[in-house]
């Protein structure tokens, strides 16, 4: 097998869709010989920031000289990023070695007429045999939906439960209400083990605070009083907590609170010194989270995608770009809650460009131009990001601001995108 029969192999399972239950992750890595019993994880749920909080614990795990495995989706550039071992993806060549040993099983559970698994759930398996083999000192694993029936819940006893901040998203999947899915979210809670959290609503803190009682867990939230904003602006925030003093890169007052939850991670499990996470934490860099990629005009790449990132976006716009122009370059997708995006975002537009995303469950262009131009913003279409990226430029004074948001499923080419030939 070879890296591209590899892959349509996981497009192919990608087809069965989502089926909710752990019978057939827990089947499939039983007859691999339950690989992520010899993994220490780190396991980490919730509805924004997963990805920021763990590139922060990322770098210092590294930093303290650890060998560190994550898993990840969905990815933004390549596919083998869902498979990283200190920052570096899964090699191509080491790919359908794995896909072939889980293939194989999974053929065998079909033999005897059982259900396949989902793709997702065959990467999960690839991931903890990944992690096995090449002797990680920690994986940090990332829920893909939920919690309860979330194919990575399958860690027995996890190093922490981590929870990023927990908002309405996938309520078809999850509850109506921020509670159920904090319900559902909370099932990452293992008995007697450690549970460290974002700072959260009273809802969702007593709903994380009630599961941890139920399995004797120890519970530690973020303290927002703690957490000193001393400057913050585009190009990132300096900030104390709890007296330590730290520089990071990633602006918005949201990655504030999710460095300071790797820091608590960083020194409740790990035991590390300020020192330490300040030095690693200074350099992180997460892709598409309002990632700069042109200066003028200046030009941002931010993957919010449901109705709390649209609105940590909103505020960092008013609180970054007072009086200055900001032309949307947009996409969205069509089970999204778009119709609260426009009215989140709506008065931060001089203009919107509109995009489909390239995916089947991307919204089409026209439809959400139109819902712009009905909102009062004035909009038009694009078909792809040299002609997007045209159409903002044209326009654009040299302090105006060019945003790239609405879905992480379009951004891989804009985040690429050869600015300099614009400068021309």
């Amino acid at each position: 097998m070879d890296l591209p029969s590899a892959i349509n192999y996981i497009e192919d399972k990608n087809k069965l869709g989502i089926t909710p239950g752990l019978d057939s992750v827990k089947e499939l890595l039983a007859r691999l010989g339950n690989p992520q019993k010899d993994v220490k994880c780190l396991h980490i749920g919730g509805t924004n920031g997963k990805g920021s909080i763990f590139a922060f614990l990322q770098d210092i795990l590294i930093e303290a000289g650890m060998s560190v495995g994550r898993y990840i989706s969905p990815t933004i550039i390549t596919y083998l990023e869902r498979f990283q071992i200190n920052k570096e993806n899964m090699q191509d060549e080491d790919f359908p070695k794995y896909v072939s040993i889980v293939k194989e099983q999974v053929d065998n559970m079909e033999a005897d007429g059982l259900n396949s698994p989902s793709a997702f759930e065959i990467e999960t398996a690839i991931a903890f045999l990944y992690f096995k083999e090449m002797k990680v000192d920690v994986a940090l694993i990332e829920c893909g939906m939920g919690g309860a029936l979330d194919a990575t819940n399958v860690i027995e006893q996890p190093l922490a439960s981590v929870f990023a901040s927990i908002s309405l998203d996938h309520m078809s999947f999850l509850g109506d209400t921020v509670e159920e899915i904090a319900a559902n979210k909370s099932k990452i809670i293992k008995e007697n083990s450690i549970c460290i959290s974002h700072p959260q609503t009273d809802k969702v803190s007593a709903v994380l605070k009630e599961r941890c009682n139920q399995v004797k867990a120890t519970y530690i939230e973020v303290d927002d009083e703690s957490i000193n904003v001393i400057s913050e602006d585009v190009t990132g925030s300096t900030f104390t907590y709890k007296n330590g003093d730290y520089f990071i890169s990633l602006p918005g007052t949201f990655q504030i609170e999710n460095a300071c939850t790797a820091i608590e991670i960083a020194m409740e499990v790990f035991e590390l010194d300020y020192e330490l996470i300040a030095r690693a934490i200074k350099g992180t860099v997460w892709l598409g989270r309002f990632t700069v990629v042109n200066q003028e005009p200046l030009t941002i790449v931010d993957g919010a995608h449901n109705e709390k990132a649209w609105s940590e976006l909103n505020s960092s716009i008013n609180k970054y770009f007072t009086n200055r122009q900001i032309i949307y370059i947009i996409g969205v997708l069509k089970d999204k809650e778009y119709d609260k995006m426009v009215d989140i975002l709506k008065d931060t537009m001089s203009y919107a460009i509109a995009i489909t995303p390239d995916t089947p469950r991307g919204l089409n262009k026209e439809i959400l131009s139109d819902l712009f131009l009905v909102n009062g913003v004035p909009a038009t279409t694009a078909c792809n990001a040299e002609e997007a990226i045209t159409l903002a430029y044209d326009m654009a004074e040299p302090e105006d601001v060019v945003m790239v948001c609405g879905s992480l499923s379009f951004l891989a080419e804009y985040l690429n995108f050869d600015y300099n030939k614009h400068k021309e």
